[in-house]
């Protein structure tokens, strides 16, 4: 009788843990189908060919987090959904170009004038061509927007 019993919780055991590791790989296969993007806003100094400083400019660091090729389309700040509310795009960076394909894993700088910036703008966005979005925030343009005129 022991050994019925020590068969059916090894079989129980067997099927829940065939169960959880069918969860966890269905789960694992969605997650790489999400495009994932990291942003985030900041100060850059760059310098002339001279070796001096130039003025302070702004800039919106993309990485590709996602597991497959993503295109930028475009880059900015918004106060909510910029596919809905207001944005302010910055469609020519300074120093690259829009569209912008980032392969898996690979990472886009682009400068702009942030004196152009309006205060109210809450967060940096990246539009893609597929119109996933990614939002990122930073100290450094919270600075930003509290040295901008009201």
């Amino acid at each position: 009788m022991d050994l019925f019993l020590a068969k059916d919780i090894f079989t129980i055991s067997c099927a829940v843990i065939g169960a959880v590791l069918g969860i966890i790989n269905t789960w694992q296969g969605l997650n790489q189908r999400r495009v994932k993007l990291k942003v985030v806003p900041t100060t850059a100094y760059p310098v002339n060919h001279g070796g001096e400083f130039a003025p302070e400019m702004g800039c919106i660091e993309v990485t590709n987090l996602s597991a497959f090729p993503v295109t930028v389309r475009e880059v900015g700040f918004t106060d909510g959904d910029p596919r809905k509310k207001a944005r302010a795009a910055i469609p020519q960076p300074i120093g690259g170009s829009l569209p912008h394909r980032l392969e898996s894993r690979a990472s886009v700088s682009l400068y702009f004038d942030w004196k152009r910036l309006k205060r109210n703008m809450k967060r940096a966005y990246v539009l893609t061509d597929c119109g996933e979005v990614g939002y990122g925030n930073s100290l450094a343009f919270k600075s930003m927007r509290k040295r901008l005129p009201a």
